[in-house]
């Protein structure tokens, strides 16, 4: 009865390890910013300085994505990894609407993706 109790004592603590010991959900911080959308150095890349924190972001679009010189407004999650593009924190965009009323410079066209 004892070496019972033993096993069910030891695989109690070995679960309750296993869970402690997991990682937690990843932060999902969401991101809302405006700006002019550029053409990063890497070329294949889209940035946006917003307009109110002066942060550069660095545009993860699937999909169809705005022109670089096109004002936007986007919203969405940072992304925790590795890019190709070296300028800006990533985010994954799940939204974006283009801004009429953002005067932005034009930008030579974007190379597409």
């Amino acid at each position: 009865m004892r070496k019972i109790a033993f096993a069910v004592a030891a695989l109690a603590l070995a679960a309750a390890a296993a869970a402690a010991g997991a990682a937690p959900a990843p932060d999902t911080k969401q991101v809302h910013a405006r700006g002019c959308v550029q053409i990063a150095t890497e070329g294949r890349c889209l940035v946006l300085k917003d307009v109110n924190s002066g942060v550069l972001y660095n545009l993860l679009i699937k999909g169809a994505g705005p022109d670089a010189g096109s004002g936007i407004d986007f919203t969405g999650t940072l992304y925790d990894g590795a890019t190709a593009c070296m300028q800006g924190v990533p985010v994954r965009v799940t939204n974006w609407t283009r801004k009429e009323y953002l005067k932005c410079a034009k930008s030579r066209a974007r190379t597409g993706q």
